[in-house]
């Protein structure tokens, strides 16, 4: 597996893959998923989008190869992934990329604020860290990719003592600014021929350097042809300086000039171009690559930095430049690294991201490689990894200037009702396409810009009818009425291809004044036209037809009830341009409203339909006898719709027996106030939030019609949606408190927030309930004692609140087991385990190396772990163990080191340094005290005593 990454370009890596990989790994390799290479092992999964930033690499995976190996007779043998680096989102080898296809203009923009203009519209590169670059940018920019067109600014805004480049970071960040910013510009790593190794802030890699060379490209003349057309094309030159020294055959100076093509450079920029294309080829070409075998560079230098390289046998050598390392003075060339090769070694974790962000492990699953690292840096005074050749196409640049588009009067319009129910008008303009400023026609016509804004100057006429429905002090000055409202330009866009464009949205009877301009492919803007003032439509839509009131006569009054609800059916649905009603009453059924009609006017607006409010209108009207009303929706413009039908109602409620005897069928509106009602069922509403008190009981509904509340009359239960709450503060009880998804019952102390609960959740069928203190520190970390009384266990610990983890003494009881014990921070200490078969008590259970416990079975018991050492008995030690050699002697006494509480008894076994006639006949504990014992054997040797010591 081989990287090779290039400066400011998208290099290239392929990872052969064993036929080993599971298939599930090898069908989730899809295209432009991401490799990350660390150096290192790590867990890609643990470490997440992390890697992008950590990696020594990321690449965008374009190929694969499923082949088979036909050496081998294993199917799919030889599997291979490739792909470029991050660059390749800014635009690859073909120019493809997110293309600007309309035209990004800089006009004297800072560097950042250009480098953000030309950062991809899909978002695939985002802006990093943009450092600061002296001076500013004009130029445009189409039909480039972001990589074309962000190398091209930075080549441009260079000056020789500050060049300035750019990088895409792993994680898909852009960094643009000078070198000095983005790479170490101050060498501090120099690869030589010979005596490499470490000197204080310099490191010698060792490394052959290969040199060569040629003039193919050498040049002491560029023209560069930029923007324009014939006779009107910018140039820019630049000569070499200084002469070359070069002659051809009879003795002249060398002359060989360059053509540059950059149809996109404005003229300001012609000569910087020149310059910089001229200095790529001003010296012969000398490619320079260093082959560092054996030694991996990570860590000393990276892409773009720059290096020393010394290598006085092949010329490599810049008296101008002088080092001191291990004690000698070299003269090496500072050069800047533009090209990397390196093999994938096992010491790295190669990893893969697919789309949806989901990483995988494919270190296991590649054959690493053990290629040396290639290197390969810039020239003396320019970069060697340029082609030279001249950059950009020569199509022809357009300079003409479209001409004024022509206003064609008088406009069309009408009004119309918008989606909220509003009067609005609409107008559609038309216009006679122009030609070039110049008399030619335009061949590259792009759009059209039409913006338009309220006139402040027009007179608004008004009717009596639309006067009839202002206040006097709402009125503007005498000469006009009525002032128009201050409007800031509106602008819409319009395809070269069309002649007509519709302007939505206007206010009805308001003037409005309208230009128009051209613009070409190019970016050549024409100039506005002169100013058209149109009025837009009138408002002469009327109100639809209202349906019918709801009537209630009485002796001295008829009472008006409408719910604004068209005659076509429905409630609340009348325009909202509506802004009264007029009440006619007659005592003819099929009577035609007039002025000898009308009752009354009542409000009827916007927000009464909005808000569902029906209107209530009272007339005065004494007379008994039947009377049929009829209502006309009138707008804010005076417009007025056609009457309702009648509807009809009798003045002789009033007198039963003067109301003694009042039923809810003459009770309509209004406030009632008694010491006692009696009734069916009393309710605020029918629909939405409401109350309702009946037989039944107490209910309460919430504005979807859900009943929240229910107190049952026959049994007493209450259900209840919702929180119930025992007090507003202090000692108090809150059952489902708000936003909580569980089950809970929460009880506060007399001062604080904090607080203990119950609460229960589900999986399935099966509940689960907790009980929890309140908050406490524990030894500064925040926790909580918990019991959890689940189906198939019951819990009691103390816990985190933040991690829910244990911090100290926890039991566990289930129906095949009881352990408990101590764990704090994922460490376990004290433990205690039972079951049908078995027991344990110890410590640390779980480590194998240091655990210290008992274990209890069936016929058996056992120790894992260390018994104590005698050397650090303590007085009350109940056993502990030990081993003494002791040389030439014929007995040794030991002593416990404190004095023990009681006596203990000593267990010996001793081994002698032979088993020849030195080995002992007899021997034994010779004496027992609380502070130690005495072992002897008949005949002098040296000896290894083992003891365990028991109280007794």
């Amino acid at each position: 597996m081989t990287v090779q990454e290039s400066l400011n370009a998208l290099g290239q890596w392929e990872i052969d893959l064993l036929p080993t990989i599971p298939r599930e790994t090898l069908d989730a390799l899809d295209y432009f998923g991401h490799v990350a290479i660390v150096r290192g092992r790590v867990d890609p999964v643990q470490a997440g989008d992390n890697l992008l930033s950590a990696a020594r690499y990321v690449g965008v995976l374009r190929g694969n190869s499923l082949a088979d190996d036909a050496r081998t007779k294993i199917p799919n043998d030889n599997v291979k992934i490739s792909g470029v680096g991050m660059a390749m989102w800014l635009g690859d080898e073909d120019g493809k990329g997110s293309v600007y296809e309309n035209a990004v203009t800089a006009a004297s923009a800072s560097f950042a604020d250009t480098i953000r203009m030309l950062l991809p519209a899909s978002g695939a590169v985002t802006e990093g860290t943009l450092y600061p670059v002296a001076g500013t940018y004009t130029g445009t920019h189409q039909w480039q990719s972001p990589r074309d067109a962000i190398q091209y600014v930075c080549q441009t805004m260079s000056t020789t003592s500050v060049p300035v480049s750019w990088r895409v970071n792993g994680d898909g960040t852009l960094d643009a600014g000078p070198e000095a910013d983005l790479f170490v510009t101050t060498p501090t790593c120099t690869v030589v021929a010979r005596g490499a190794g470490h000197d204080m802030a310099m490191r010698g890699v060792p490394g052959s350097l290969d040199l060569t060379g040629d003039v193919e490209d050498y040049t002491t003349r560029v023209v560069l042809l930029a923007e324009g057309e014939g006779s009107s094309i910018a140039t820019g030159s630049a000569d070499i300086s200084p002469a070359t020294s070069y002659k051809d055959v009879h003795g002249n100076a060398v002359e060989l000039t360059r053509l540059v093509s950059e149809s996109d450079t404005v003229t300001a920029n012609a000569s910087v171009r020149a310059q910089l294309a001229l200095s790529q080829f001003v010296a012969p070409k000398q490619d320079l690559r260093l082959n560092i075998q054996d030694y991996d560079v990570e860590g000393h230098f990276a892409l773009g930095d720059y290096v020393y390289a010394y290598d006085p046998d092949k010329g490599l050598v810049d008296a101008g430049v002088e080092i001191t390392f291990r004690g000698q003075r070299l003269n090496p060339i500072k050069l800047q690294v533009t090209e990397i090769s390196w093999g994938v070694t096992d010491e790295y974790t190669v990893a893969y991201r697919t789309a949806d962000g989901v990483w995988l492990d494919l270190t296991d699953h590649i054959e690493t490689s053990d290629a040396g690292t290639y290197v390969t840096v810039g020239g003396f005074d320019r970069a060697l990894s340029s082609v030279g050749e001249p950059v950009g196409s020569r199509p022809n640049a357009d300079t003409s200037v479209p001409g004024v588009p022509t206003l064609i009067e008088p406009f069309t319009g009408v009004a119309y009702l918008d989606s909220r129910g509003f009067t609005r008008a609409r107008v559609v303009v038309s216009w006679n396409a122009p030609n070039n400023v110049d008399g030619s026609t335009v061949l590259d016509g792009s759009h059209y810009e039409i913006r338009y804004a309220v006139d402040t100057d027009m007179i608004y006429p008004a009717t009596w009818s639309q006067v009839s429905q202002v206040r006097w002090q709402d009125l503007q000055i005498w000469a006009q009425p009525f002032a128009a409202p201050d409007g800031q330009w509106q602008t819409m866009v319009v395809n070269w291809d069309t002649t007509t464009a519709q302007l939505q949205d206007l206010s009805p009877g308001v003037g409005y004044d309208v230009q128009i301009r051209a613009v070409d492919t190019t970016g050549n803007v024409g100039a506005w036209s002169g100013t058209t003032t149109f009025v837009a439509s009138e408002d002469n839509l009327p109100p639809s037809t209202p349906a019918a009131p709801s009537v209630a006569g009485s002796r001295i009054a008829v009472q008006v009830t409408h719910e604004l609800g068209k005659s076509s059916g429905g409630t609340f649905n009348l325009e909202s341009d509506l802004d009264h009603l007029e009440v006619h009453v007659s005592y003819e059924p099929t009577f035609t409203p007039d002025a000898t009609t009308l009752a009354g006017k009542t409000p009827a607006n916007a927000g009464m339909i909005q808000a569902q409010i029906p209107v209530v209108f009272t007339a005065q009207v004494e007379e008994t006898s039947a009377r049929y009303v009829r209502v006309i929706a009138v707008d804010k413009t005076g417009n007025k719709s056609g009457p309702s039908d009648a509807a009809t109602a009798t003045a002789l409620l009033i007198d039963d027996a003067h109301i003694s005897d009042l039923t809810v069928s003459k009770v309509t509106a209004g406030t009632i106030s008694a010491s006692w009602v009696m009734a069916g069922e009393i309710k605020t509403a029918d629909t939405g939030a409401r109350a309702r008190i009946s037989a039944d009981g107490y209910e309460l509904y919430d504005s979807a019609g859900t009943r929240t509340f229910f107190a049952d009359a026959t049994d007493g239960s209450v259900n209840i949606v919702g929180q119930l709450v025992s007090g507003t503060s202090g000692r108090r009880l809150e059952i489902n408190p708000t936003g909580v998804y569980l089950p809970e019952i929460r009880f506060y102390p007399s001062s604080g927030t904090n607080y203990g609960f119950i609460n229960a959740f589900d999986s399935g069928s099966e509940t689960t309930v907790g009980i929890g203190s309140s908050t406490y520190s524990a030894a500064g970390t925040d926790a909580q004692s918990r019991a959890l009384l689940a189906q198939n266990s019951a819990q009691l610990e103390v816990i985190r609140t933040d991690t829910q983890s244990r911090l100290g003494g926890y039991v566990w009881a289930r129906s095949a087991a009881l352990f408990s014990g101590f764990s704090r921070g994922g460490v376990d200490g004290g433990y205690f385990y039972a079951d049908e078969v078995s027991a344990r008590v110890g410590w640390n259970t779980v480590n194998a190396a240091n655990g210290n416990f008992f274990n209890f079975e069936s016929g058996r018991t056992y120790h894992v772990g260390r018994w104590a050492n005698y050397t650090t008995a303590s007085s009350n030690d109940g056993l502990f163990t030990g081993s003494v050699t002791v040389s030439s002697a014929v007995a040794a006494s030991f002593t416990y080191g404190p004095t023990m509480d009681t006596s203990m008894v000593p267990i010996v076994t001793l081994r002698a340094s032979n088993f020849g006639t030195g080995t002992p006949t007899v021997w034994g504990v010779q004496s027992i005290s609380t502070t130690g014992f005495t072992v002897a054997w008949n005949n002098t040797q040296s000896m290894n005593i083992n003891f365990w010591i028991y109280r007794v």
